[in-house]
């Protein structure tokens, strides 16, 4: 697979993550702020199971979506690391590169755990508070793993352009900091943030990569 290719594959699938992940927005904002989010974290039981069965149908839509995403977003970044790796920065882009596929599997092992506990409600089986303190721990991980992940990719990133180096900056001092205040100052405000960086980062990441595959393409011809 030569380079110019890679960066053609790699916008794709940022575009596609991007695109997946304004679709959840939109069944958010059109069925009363309803997110996959809101049955990560720890509640009642009693009011997490009913809340969890009046949300059943745009949370299956979500979830739909956000199994697209996981898998768009995974590819991005194994041919981010594809496009960036040299002799010198091998160990950066691996650990990082690990970092986000323990993103994702969790992330996978998260939307089934949800429909599960959706399952569950359906049939009347009771819902423990224990099965509840578990997804948000394992959410938990899955988001600061990403962070990890994130913020070790911005070193390699290219920075020849105003966009390129506002993708590195926000990623180190904009997602970094918004996700860890997700969780120990919580609050919707970093909630939304968090999901509107992410969908910023993924759209500038495939246009700067679009960018450098159009040149590419171009002097080879």
């Amino acid at each position: 697979m030569t380079k110019t290719q890679i960066y053609k594959y790699l916008f794709i699938t940022a575009f596609a993550a991007a695109l997946m992940l304004a679709s959840m927005l939109v069944i958010s904002i059109f069925n009363q702020g309803i997110t996959a989010q809101n049955f990560e974290l720890v509640s009642g039981v009693e009011t997490y199971t009913n809340n969890i069965l009046v949300a059943e149908k745009p949370l299956r839509m979500i979830l739909t979506f956000d199994n697209l995403f996981l898998t768009f977003y995974t590819a991005t970044f194994v041919f981010l690391a594809m496009a960036v790796r040299d002799e010198k920065n091998g160990l950066l882009v691996a650990v990082g590169l690990v970092a986000v596929l323990i993103t994702a599997y969790l992330d996978l092992l998260e939307n089934h755990d949800i429909l599960t506990q959706l399952t569950t409600a359906l049939h009347g089986l009771p819902i423990t508070l224990g099965d509840l303190q578990e997804r948000m721990i394992w959410s938990q991980l899955k988001f600061h793993s990403s962070y990890l992940g994130f913020f070790l990719f911005a070193f390699v990133l290219p920075s020849d352009t105003f966009l390129e180096r506002l993708l590195k900056f926000s990623l180190w001092f904009g997602y970094l900091p918004i996700g860890i205040l997700v969780y120990t100052f919580p609050h919707p405000a970093f909630e939304l943030l968090r999901y509107l960086l992410m969908l910023a980062g993924l759209l500038l990441l495939g246009w700067n990569y679009f960018v450098i595959y159009k040149k590419e393409s171009n002097d080879e011809n």
